[in-house]
């Protein structure tokens, strides 16, 4: 019962970050694709199609991953953390390959999907 009171608060915490990042993200890469916003995410300043779609996918999932997670479905957080972590590290990947930059915020999701994986790995 313990394990599970505090997985649930660690996936409420995590689920309110992923919100948050979720949002910042995209709101982040917009500015940037408008041309408002500079040297922070080159893929969008170059608009590249691939870079921008995989990063509003990382912005997208981040959303859902954290309402889930705030709703404490533990085996459908589990499930939007490994997508999260995976389309995380395809979009930095991608972004080290084309751009040939470091998307931090790339890194953050996949490390936040990594995070949540962890959390409701334990938990029944």
């Amino acid at each position: 019962m313990t394990e599970k009171k505090n997985t649930s608060g660690v996936l409420k915490v995590l689920g309110v970050l992923m919100i948050l990042f979720g949002v910042i993200y995209a709101l982040l890469g917009t500015l940037a694709l408008m041309g408002t916003l500079t040297g922070m995410l080159p893929g969008h300043e170059k608009q590249e199609v691939i870079l921008v779609v995989l990063a509003y996918a990382v912005a997208l999932f981040s959303l859902i991953c954290g309402i889930v997670c705030c709703a404490g479905a533990v085996g459908a957080a589990r499930t939007m953390g490994i997508i999260l972590m995976l389309v995380g590290l395809a979009s930095l990947v991608y972004a080290q390959i084309s751009a040939d930059s470091f998307n931090l915020f790339d890194c953050i999701g996949m490390v936040l999907g990594a995070a949540i994986y962890g959390a409701t790995r334990t938990a029944k």
